[in-house]
């Protein structure tokens, strides 16, 4: 029997040397989105976590890529459903899955199973859709298109029909998604939830959930409950590594992205403290750098992470920064394309800025000013023994109203 090997790696730590089998290599090197890889010549590379990716891959039977977090975080489950939206589950079903030493794989196909088991419970949506079958009677209108004359059906005749049936946009979503997960690695008691829900999706087609099928399910009053199970399946194939367009999935792994949900967080913690409301994320801004002199006079543009207040005239921009504060190169030193990022949104939109970082090893509350422009570094801790994500950010943002 083989050796079970895992390569066992921390974000923005150094990088391990490790030697793998040819397959090994073919599939660590469609890994490149979510690790930092240094080919040495043949099959031996130097591996490191990229920043802002933790989870787990399986290059083969024998060898498994383990990505940790670097930033303390007491429980990424609670961040995640805090970040997401999701309701948490009770701690004592959290504690008999065993999920707070588990992978994002194993406590995202938790919290979906819950949720699927909670559509169960209320009863699958139906709905109406064109089918195309050869039946022995006529159903709905003959589809003179497909008819073969000649051909050794001769009881059967091709018709289309609507049909209410199970195999709706959204069930179709669902079965796609807990059908990924249950490839992922994951622990026998997920694993087994998982298959215990998939045995309700038998009538619903298997397809890959693309794209185009969250777009072409915008969900009504009658299915409005649907929401947190599609939001949570979104964030599950993109955590899978599986292309949402056109693609595939490279390797059997499972990478969840800690930089969105700590600038999630940020986000709610926000909407929380001023209001959602006022509240604006990701505004383009194209009007405020322009070329006055000369061609091309192509606008810069530029997307701050949290605009408050008026779009025209905001009155404090925040932006999330998953990563370390200081660059500890030779004493430490602010992360100066950070500062200068900062004091271009103050300028140009006339307001006092805000970086968020999470708190690593010490904490940093200080104010810098150039002229009449003020930012402030901030670290939020994730840390506690008893995670609440929205107590510990709203705290810290009690501060910058002040700002």
């Amino acid at each position: 029997m083989n050796e079970q090997r895992a390569i066992e790696l921390r974000e923005w730590e150094k990088a391990k040397r490790v030697t793998l089998s040819s397959d090994e290599a073919n599939k660590l090197r469609r890994l490149e989105k979510r690790l930092d890889i240094q080919w040495c010549g043949g099959n031996e590379a130097e591996v490191s976590g990229k920043a802002g990716y933790v989870g787990i891959a399986a290059l083969s039977k024998e060898t498994q890529v383990i990505v940790r977090p670097h930033i303390p975080v007491a429980s990424v489950l609670e961040l995640a459903c805090y970040a997401y939206r999701f309701e948490p589950p009770e701690k004592s079903m959290v504690e008999d899955a065993r999920l707070d030493n588990a992978g994002p794989a194993d406590w995202l196909a938790f919290l979906l199973a819950l949720e699927v088991e909670k559509l169960l419970a209320i009863g699958l949506c139906y709905g109406y859709r064109e089918v195309e079958e050869d039946l022995p009677y006529v159903q709905g209108r003959i589809n003179f298109g497909a008819l073969r004359w000649g051909e050794s059906k001769p009881s059967l005749v091709p018709c289309r029909f609507e049909d209410f049936a199970l195999d709706t946009v959204e069930n179709r979503i669902l079965r796609g998604t807990l059908e990924i997960l249950s490839a992922s690695p994951l622990s026998a008691t997920c694993r087994r939830r998982l298959h215990s829900t998939l045995a309700a999706f038998g009538r619903v087609s298997l397809v890959r959930p693309t794209r185009l099928m969250f777009d072409q399910s915008p969900l009504n009053r009658l299915s409005r409950y649907y929401e947190p199970a599609l939001r949570l399946c979104l964030l599950v194939l993109e955590s899978s590594g599986i292309e949402l367009d056109p693609g595939y999935v490279a390797v059997p792994g499972f990478f969840f992205s800690m930089a969105k949900a700590f600038e999630k967080a940020i986000e709610r913690a926000l909407g929380e403290e001023f209001g959602r409301q006022n509240v604006h994320p990701q505004h383009s801004y194209s009007d405020r750098i322009r070329v006055i002199e000369g061609k091309p006079a192509i606008p810069v543009t530029f997307i701050p992470d949290n605009v408050i207040g008026p779009r025209n005239a905001p009155c404090l921009i925040v932006d999330a920064k998953y990563k370390k504060p200081l660059i500890e190169h030779h004493g430490d030193r602010f992360r100066n394309p950070d500062l200068y990022q900062a004091f271009t949104y103050a300028s140009a939109l006339n307001a006092p800025v805000v970086l968020v970082y999470p708190r690593v090893d010490e904490e940093v509350e200080v104010t810098l000013e150039v002229g009449r422009y003020e930012i402030r570094v901030l670290t939020v801790a994730l840390d506690q023994a008893s995670v609440s994500l929205c107590v510990t950010l709203r705290s810290v943002l009690q501060t910058l109203q002040t700002a």
